[in-house]
């Protein structure tokens, strides 16, 4: 059967991938599945094929998609999940270990269509101990673009939003901080009521980080684009 492997990102599967190869296993196909592929080498692993496969994930084969055939899945217990650090003021994506969701997830892509088996390199106290579910995104992300979507709409004060799961009151701040420095937003003194400038407005419209959209828009003024 076709093995299915997660790891945390590219550049170990780029790794493994060549490690793999080297070994020139007979009747074996390596393949590597992730978000920056195209769908053209995505698709790859629906393409019918004899011998053995071993697909070599990150946790986009989680839920995204569902690779036919595989036996065995082997998970390691760690992704990359996007944080915004408040102190440092920049997204990361440090490698942490998988929520107990996340992991039932892995679990369920093999035996779709047969009896299967899932090995997990981590013991099972240690899944046990795990959180039940990721964080929500808007709990570790900056809020720049939220917020600035909310102005745009007049939801009025963000931090008395009632939001399912309330971000932390720091990267609101943060959120409303960056917009005033990119001239989107203008702030009331108590720092409650935003309003959006021409500038802001010009950002809400553009589907991307509010910073990027202002360097796009600072580009076109200067005949970039």
């Amino acid at each position: 059967g076709d093995i299915l492997i997660f790891m945390s990102g590219e550049r170990e599967i780029r790794d493994t991938a060549d490690a793999l190869n080297k070994l020139d296993l007979r009747h074996t196909e390596v393949l590597p599945l992730y978000a920056r592929l195209s769908n053209s080498e995505q698709n790859r692993v629906f393409q019918p094929h004899s011998g053995r496969r071993i697909v070599l994930a990150t946790n986009v084969a989680e839920t995204s998609l569902t690779v036919p055939g595989i036996k065995y899945v082997i998970d390691p217990g760690t992704a990359r999940i996007s944080r915004y650090s408040y102190r440092t003021k920049v997204q990361r994506l440090p490698i942490e270990p998988v929520s107990q969701a996340s992991a039932n997830q892995r679990k369920g892509r093999c035996g779709r269509v047969s009896e299967g088996i899932c090995i997990r390199l981590y013991s099972e106290d240690d899944f046990l101990s795990r959180p039940e579910f990721t964080d929500p995104e808007i709990l570790r992300t900056n809020l720049a673009s939220v917020i600035l979507q909310m102005t745009a709409l007049g939801l009025g004060d963000i931090a008395a939003f009632p939001f399912v799961e309330a971000p932390d009151k720091r990267n609101i701040q943060d959120g409303v901080r960056l917009l005033e420095e990119l001239g989107a937003i203008t702030t009331d003194e108590q720092a409650t009521a935003y309003k959006l400038t021409p500038m802001g407005r010009q950002l809400s419209q553009l589907p991307v980080d509010p910073r990027l959209a202002r360097m796009v828009l600072e580009a076109q003024k200067h005949g970039c684009v």
